[in-house]
């Protein structure tokens, strides 16, 4: 099995020259960014925050989601791998510090860089649709699927009026609840109207339900009540 190598960026931070930036995914799919600061035997946490959530927000409001867990922000550089593995849940077998052609980035910058070369790949949201067609898409349009946060998520939408669709169902499916006939929202979906296009379609599931598409596929040839498998998203 391959052992993980944690990679440090150098990058400029107020004129000083040790420190460090990298881009970490968890043994759970959250995807965090870190920033360190090493003087020889002492290592300080600059900066720590999820980066998988938000992506609609820049600045401050970028950078508010930070892991609970995290208590340790000073320690000796030989127990950098140990925090990580204890507090940020990723273990890593080595440390690797490298110099990078975007050291002089700022972090909004930086972030972008690493997005943009994230999501070169395709990744398609398919929906199973029914109906008369609006703007090219099927008037009721469902799916299954796994959001980045690996919870698995069915999706109901349907054209409204004027041009907007709404969220006629959204609820998780992959947990038991006390109450059986429960159904419990993602607390990050915040719209009931959308404008009924592809692009307001994505800009909904990317920002509202922590996922990464970047096209849809609409068919009608799965039948989507016939069991609980995902059709899409981090599977």
């Amino acid at each position: 099995m391959e052992r993980s190598i944690l990679k440090l960026e150098a990058f400029t931070s107020n004129g000083l020259t040790n420190a460090f930036r990298t881009i970490i995914k968890t043994q759970h799919g959250r995807v965090m960014f870190l920033s360190l600061e090493v003087n020889g035997s002492d290592c300080s946490i600059t900066g720590c925050f999820y980066i998988d959530r938000n992506q609609g927000r820049a600045g401050a409001e970028r950078y508010k989601s930070k892991p609970l867990k995290l208590q340790t922000f000073r320690f000796p550089t030989d127990d950098l791998l140990s925090v990580i593995e204890t507090e940020l849940d990723r273990k890593f077998y080595g440390v690797e510090f490298t110099q990078a052609d975007n050291a002089g980035l700022s972090l909004d910058e930086y972030l972008r860089i690493q997005s943009d070369g994230a999501n070169k790949k395709y990744h398609f949201l398919i929906m199973v649709g029914d109906g008369d067609n609006y703007n090219g898409l099927p008037v009721r349009l469902r799916t299954r699927l796994k959001n980045k946060l690996h919870r698995s998520i069915f999706v109901e939408l349907a054209y409204y009026k004027d041009g907007n669709g709404v969220v006629k169902q959204c609820h998780y499916y992959d947990r038991q609840y006390k109450r059986q006939d429960i159904m419990v929202t993602p607390p990050q979906l915040i719209s009931c109207f959308f404008p009924y296009n592809r692009e307001g379609m994505l800009n909904l599931f990317n920002h509202e339900l922590c996922c990464d598409f970047t096209h849809i596929i609409v068919t009608d040839g799965i039948d989507i009540g016939s069991n609980h498998t995902p059709l899409c998203g981090a599977l």
